[in-house]
């Protein structure tokens, strides 16, 4: 099975009979002659045809199929028109270098904020995935929530495309405006020594600020504890705020040959079992203590497209 055939196989079980026959005589008339404009009123067209409020529904075996396309690759939170456009992007993806380029740049031009969100999330899946990382970072300084997950959560792209500066500046951007971080792809891959002291300075300016910290801005100093983030663990192990001394014990529990680290581990040692057995994890930290901060700093949203 083909990937188009996998996804198409995910739409139908909720998608009309109706739309689904539109779409794959689209992506057949596509595939046997493209045509820029007709490609253009494909993909606006999907918003009359589809329900912009259908969910997926996405079994474990789609997602062990998904992940060996791209690893990290997720349906999570995708809608009905988020994935009828990929589709007809798996067919723009197949048209030669130059056609593609121009194609994409122009439907990122005019397209609406649920199609700049199709088209971020189908990059993992389209080829010539280096050429597009200007047009990627471009998309990060968006102020809609939606775009700006559609490229920094659950999409591998960025983890396998992204120097390590513009890695750095979609985590702390992660961070500063409170999304999800263990949603990132690549979050514990990706870890640079630059990142970290940049890490520690945004948390130094919260503290200063009288701001809340998110204990997830500590997971990607795993591995790289500096003499200045030993002395950030040495206040945070006092801390009363939820999640706090949970990332103290995920980023000492397997140091326990860091002299520097005696102190901070022995205050933490009921937790380090915790993440010796298994059962807490960075993503629990990110699951359960923060969610009540994760926030949405635009979200207006086109209703009609």
């Amino acid at each position: 099975m083909t990937l188009e055939e996998k996804l198409l196989e995910i739409l139908k079980r909720s998608a009309s009979a109706e739309a689904v026959d539109w779409l794959e005589k689209e992506c057949s008339a596509q595939r046997a002659e493209f045509v820029q404009r007709s490609f253009y009123y494909a993909f606006s067209g999907v918003s009359r045809r589809f329900n912009k409020k259908g969910g997926l529904e996405v079994v474990d075996e789609d997602a062990n199929d998904l992940a060996t396309e791209a690893a990290g690759f997720t349906l999570e939170g995708w809608d009905e028109f988020r994935l009828g456009r990929v589709i007809l992007l798996l067919v723009l993806g197949e048209q030669p270098e130059e056609i593609f380029s121009e194609t994409l740049g122009k439907l990122l031009d005019t397209a609406d904020l649920r199609e700049q969100a199709a088209i971020y999330s189908a990059l993992p899946l389209l080829p010539r995935g280096e050429k597009l990382v200007e047009m990627v970072r471009d998309g990060l300084r968006t102020n809609i929530v939606d775009v700006f997950d559609s490229i920094a959560l659950g999409n591998p792209y960025p983890a396998e495309h992204f120097s390590d500066d513009a890695w750095n500046q979609m985590v702390l951007k992660v961070l500063f405006i409170s999304r999800p971080l263990y949603k990132i792809v690549g979050i514990d891959e990706r870890n640079n020594a630059d990142l970290v002291e940049a890490l520690s300075n945004l948390a130094h300016e919260r503290w200063a600020a009288g701001r809340w910290v998110s204990p997830e801005l500590w997971r990607s100093c795993q591995g790289l504890l500096s003499d200045q983030i030993v002395e950030d663990l040495k206040r945070l192990v006092e801390s009363d705020e939820p999640g706090q001394r949970e990332a103290v014990a995920l980023l000492v529990a397997e140091d326990g040959e860091d002299d520097r680290l005696k102190e901070v581990q022995e205050k933490v040692s009921t937790l380090i079992e915790e993440v010796k057995a298994g059962t807490l994890t960075w993503d629990r930290v990110g699951c359960d203590f923060g969610k009540d901060r994760f926030s949405v700093f635009d979200d207006k949203q086109s209703d009609t497209k």
